[in-house]
């Protein structure tokens, strides 16, 4: 739910020193000198020799940005020169006037800014020094797409970085094409993704910590009919919210999936798309539409097809349902962000929704069920030198969306001796994609697709019941 503004980015380098815990081995963790810019040299992948390089590609569907070229030559010595880094987090400040209460005791730009600090003391990203460009969105803001218009500039035309880490919670159309235009990659931290159109479209977008929407909702579909949640005897409402990407993803994979299901379809609806705060408001009043056309139907199930809102719409057609007296079940994914929805829905909704989550920090309140993945003790560990300890399940899910959005950057320039051409590092993430470990995902399970996409690979089912949200099955392929 974010916005933000290009006077409010900001260039910052990092400090220097060194942490042991942190120094990738066999690297000094100095800087060596160099420009540092994306096309600097180092060894590619794949052992084709020849100068980095990148190939722009155009698919039928119009597939935009790079992910192709020659490798650097393996020859060549590790680049250990300062890096300049895009880093784009939400500032949600529209929380409070909203009446959203998401448990956290620190912020995402605590966290964005602990990782950068952290990885400078122990001697940089895999050994070169992050000169990061800071740009906020802000969730208080009246035009969030503007924003993110205005922090691509940043990292594109007031600099020039050689990736974006972000970690935002808001799905940007403008964010993901203005980078892919300049051939800048996007790794983000949360559970926002494109459908299948834009991930074909844009191989750029990296997703690691997520599936793509028209799997999500297949998913939802298919292990809640499993589980007995979702009858063919049940009538299904559903909301999609009013964006382009939302509405492929109803068309392309939700309502198929409910055919093959045997569901039944009895109402739909399309609040606003979420692009400003004043369109939570209209879409608290749409809302209120919604709750009266589904009750009059006789809905008893509802679904949510939004990439990245499904919390919020989900928060207020409770609380307008609940006014009601109307108790229907809900379907839900880890983009409902369950944890936060415990702390604002009503509890007479709450004892009505089950879901598929693949993201444990957000999907269980019985963080006995969220233990520590490897990589999320690493980044525990950086957070604490930081002076960052979570506490809450918010706390653990801005801990664990940054740290993989750098971890896999680290472990793409790893793989690539340090160059950061787009070219090689999206090679080294087809690469590396299969064995990573993630901070975020269930047990940190990743899948990598033929074409080398990174994504999420368990689930298992969720419901509100003992008071609080927990897992309530076994882990299963997504």
């Amino acid at each position: 739910m974010p916005g933000s503004s290009r006077a409010a980015a900001a260039r910052a380098r990092g400090g220097a020193g060194q942490d042991a815990s942190l120094e990738p081995p066999g690297t000094s963790g100095a800087d060596t000198g160099g420009t540092g810019d994306a096309s600097s040299a180092g060894a590619g992948i794949g052992g084709t020799n020849g100068a980095s390089g990148t190939t722009s590609t155009h698919t039928s569907n119009g597939t935009v940005g790079s992910a192709g070229g020659s490798a650097a030559a393996s020859s060549a010595p590790a680049n250990h020169s300062p890096i300049s880094i895009g880093v784009l987090y939400a500032v949600n400040d529209g929380a409070q006037s909203a009446g959203i209460n998401n448990g956290n005791n620190y912020t995402l730009k605590d966290s964005m800014h602990a990782f950068v600090d952290g990885y400078n003391a122990a001697g940089g990203i895999a050994g070169r020094h992050i000169n990061a460009v800071y740009a906020e969105l802000h969730s208080a803001s009246s035009d969030y797409e503007s924003q993110t218009q205005a922090a691509c500039a940043t990292f594109t035309q007031d600099n020039h970085v050689a990736v974006v880490l972000a970690s935002v919670g808001y799905h940007s159309d403008i964010l993901v094409s203005c980078l892919a235009k300049a051939n800048v990659p996007l790794i983000a931290g949360d559970w926002d993704a494109p459908d299948q159109h834009d991930a074909d479209r844009y191989p750029l977008f990296v997703t690691p910590t997520t599936i793509v929407g028209d799997a999500r909702v297949a998913a939802v579909v298919q292990h809640l009919t499993a589980s007995g949640f979702l009858k063919p005897t049940n009538k299904v409402g559903v909301l999609v919210e009013d964006c382009p990407v939302d509405q492929r993803v109803y068309d392309n994979a939700l309502v198929p999936a409910l055919k093959r299901a045997g569901l039944t379809l009895a109402a739909t609806f399309k609040p606003r798309c979420f692009l400003s705060i004043q369109a939570y408001g209209g879409q608290a009043s749409d809302i209120q539409g919604a709750v009266l056309q589904f009750n009059r139907a006789g809905v008893d199930r509802v679904i949510v097809v939004s990439q990245a809102a499904e919390a919020n719409i989900v928060a207020l057609f409770s609380e307008v349902a609940d006014a009601q007296h109307y108790l229907p079940g809900y379907a839900l994914s880890s983009v409902a962000a369950p944890a936060v929805l415990a702390l604002n829905a009503p509890a007479t909704q709450l004892a009505n929704m089950q879901g598929v989550g693949w993201l444990p920090a957000s999907d269980t309140q019985n963080l006995q069920q969220a233990p520590p993945t490897a990589a999320g003790t690493r980044c525990l560990a950086l957070m604490q030198k930081q002076g960052l300890r979570p506490a809450s399940n918010a706390d653990y899910a801005y801990a664990y969306g940054p740290c993989d959005v750098f971890s896999l950057y680290e472990a793409a320039l790893r793989a690539t001796n340090g160059d950061a051409a787009t070219a090689a590092v999206m090679r080294a993430l087809a690469v590396v994609g299969p064995t990573y470990v993630s901070a975020s995902t269930l047990e940190g399970k990743v899948t990598t697709t033929s074409t080398g996409r990174i994504g999420a690979g368990t689930a298992r089912l969720f419901a509100f019941t003992g008071g609080r949200f927990q897992y309530t099955g076994a882990p299963f392929p997504i």
